[in-house]
C-alpha cells in the first residue's frame, strides 16, 4: 500500500503529514507503530513527530500529533503552524483557520509574503498551578541538582507540560541533564525541559529537550511559549518576547493573559510511502 505524505518543518522541529480529511489512511490502532517507524531517520523518513489531519465536527480540521516514539501528544506549537499551512494551502479551509485538538480549539492566521509562511496561533493561557502542569509540588523556583550542578525549575502548561531552567551559558550535556529532569518524580506525566539564556532586552536563546521525542529538538513551540509566559511572570521582559532556538526565531506575544506564537512553516517534500516496506520492529 502507497501512502501520500507532505515532510514540513517549524524552525527545524520536522513532521511528516499524513492527510486523513477525506477518510482513514493508517487504522487506529496501527498509528503508533507506524509513526515509530516513518519518524526513524535511518529506516523510515525521519521526524521529530508525525501529524495526521482529519476532518472535525467542532472546527475546520483536526490536528492528531504523535511523537516519533508513537505516543500521542496533546499539542505541538510548531506542528500545529505546518498542519495550519497544509489545510489553507489543501484548500481544506480558509485563514483564519480553527483546528481542534485534545486540549481545545486553536485559532490560527496564516499568511504568506516575501519571507515565506507564516501562521500565527493563540495559544490561551499559560496555566501556572502546579495541579494543572501537572506537577507533585511547587516547582515555581524549585532547586535541583543533576551531576553536581544545581539548576532551578520555573515550570507552567502550554499545552504541554514544560520546565524553564535559566542558564548562564551551556557548558554541561543538555541531553543528560534534561532527561533527568524530564524523568524526575516531580512531574507524574513527564515533563519538557528548556533550557534558557537571556540574550539581550526581550531576546532569549532557548535549548529544549522534548517528552516523547527524548533528545533534543532544534526548536519547539510550546517551550517556546512556556520560556516567554515565565520571563513575562518574573519580570525579565515585557509583551513582545523573541525567542531564539538553534533552528531559527519565534516571536510571543501577550494580549493581557493570552499568549500568541509567531513563526514559519516550511513544505520541503512529498512523496509516497510504500507502507509495506516499513520497518516496524525497530
Amino acid at each position: 500500500m502507497e501512502i501520500k505524505f507532505a515532510k514540513m518543518h517549524g524552525n527545524g522541529n520536522d513532521f511528516v503529514i499524513i492527510d486523513e480529511f477525506q477518510g482513514e489512511v493508517v487504522k487506529e490502532e496501527e498509528k503508533p507503530k507506524f509513526v515509530r517507524a516513518i519518524a526513524h531517520r535511518n529506516f523510515g523518513i525521519g521526524a521529530d513527530g508525525v501529524i495526521f489531519v482529519q476532518k472535525s465536527r467542532v472546527a475546520d480540521a483536526k490536528f492528531r500529533y504523535f511523537n516519533s516514539d508513537g505516543s500521542e501528544a496533546e499539542m505541538c506549537g510548531n506542528g500545529i503552524r505546518c498542519f495550519s499551512r497544509y489545510v489553507v494551502e489543501e484548500g481544506y479551509a480558509k485563514s483564519p483557520v480553527k483546528v481542534e485538538t485534545l486540549v481545545g480549539i486553536y485559532e490560527l492566521d496564516v499568511a504568506r509574503n516575501e519571507e515565506g509562511w507564516w501562521v500565527k496561533v493563540d495559544m490561551g493561557t499559560p496555566k501556572f498551578d502546579r495541579r494543572e502542569i501537572p506537577a507533585r509540588e511547587e516547582v515555581w523556583g524549585k532547586k535541583v541538582k543533576v551531576d553536581n550542578r544545581g539548576f532551578e525549575i520555573y515550570a507552567v502548561n502550554t499545552g504541554v507540560p514544560h520546565a524553564v531552567v535559566f542558564v548562564e551559558d551551556f557548558d554541561f550535556d543538555v541531553v543528560k541533564v534534561g532527561r533527568a529532569i524530564r524523568m524526575s518524580e516531580l512531574f507524574p506525566e513527564g515533563v519538557n525541559v528548556n533550557f534558557v539564556k537571556r540574550e539581550g532586552k526581550d531576546a532569549f536563546f532557548v535549548r529544549t529537550y522534548e517528552r516523547g521525542v527524548e533528545n533534543e529538538t532544534l526548536s519547539c513551540g510550546t517551550g517556546s511559549v512556556a520560556v516567554a509566559a515565565v520571563v513575562r511572570k518574573l519580570g525579565f521582559a515585557d509583551d513582545k518576547v523573541v525567542i531564539l532556538t538553534r533552528g531559527g526565531k519565534l516571536f510571543v506575544e501577550f494580549e493581557g493573559e493570552r499568549a500568541y506564537l509567531i513563526g514559519g512553516a516550511a513544505r520541503i517534500a512529498e512523496g509516497k510511502i510504500r507502507a509495506e516496506e516499513l520497518n516496524y520492529e525497530v
